[in-house]
């Protein structure tokens, strides 16, 4: 049965996807804490998109059938690569068509972790403005910094044409915007 979670700082986003922050980086005992909370909530599947740190092997020590992927990258502002999306969705899809919980998470749970759970999210049937809303409602700190990224990614992967890419990159841009959430242009202008 899955338990509530109230030491770590994560959210569930769909009953097989979690989004959030990391594990207590110094205090090994308030981090397992964590980390069984996680798991009793169903997480069976890591993927940890942090550059600072990869928590791999303690965490598969101590939960052998955790399955777990690091795709560490900054959180610096710049463009995500397609290729880091492709490899935690297709990561995630195959541990979700296995019946895993996976949980898409990095340093504080606002740019990196979310903007992989969206990919997921998108990857996974979901509208793009629908799944921002949904991340942003589930957990009110994310700020979803790559989401253009991502969706300039899946609208690529799926062979959309350009102007249906630019279409969709722009409605995202504009959710930002009426959100309250600089858009990164902002930040790529400087």
């Amino acid at each position: 049965m899955e338990q509530p979670v109230k030491h770590a700082d994560v959210c569930e986003l769909t009953p097989q996807l979690w989004t959030g922050a990391e594990l207590h980086p110094s205090d090994p005992a308030v981090a397992r804490l964590q980390l069984d909370e996680v798991v009793a909530a169903g997480v069976d599947a890591i993927i940890d998109c942090r550059y600072e740190r990869d928590d791999a092997d303690w965490v598969t020590a101590a939960i052998p059938h955790m399955d777990y992927l690091y795709i560490g990258v900054e959180d610096a502002g710049w463009r995500m690569q397609h290729d880091w999306f492709d490899a935690g969705t297709n990561y995630a899809i195959d541990q979700m068509k296995d019946g895993h919980v996976v949980l898409a998470h990095c340093q504080a749970g606002i740019n990196r972790g979310p903007s992989m759970a969206f990919a997921i999210m998108l990857a996974t049937g979901w509208d793009a403005l629908e799944a921002l809303s949904h991340i942003r409602a589930a957990r009110p700190t994310a700020r979803i910094r790559y989401a253009e990224d991502a969706v300039d990614w899946w609208f690529t992967k799926v062979e959309a044409p350009t102007d249906e890419r630019k279409r969709q990159v722009n409605r995202v841009r504009q959710w930002r915007r009426d959100n309250g959430l600089a858009s990164r242009s902002n930040v790529d202008a400087h």
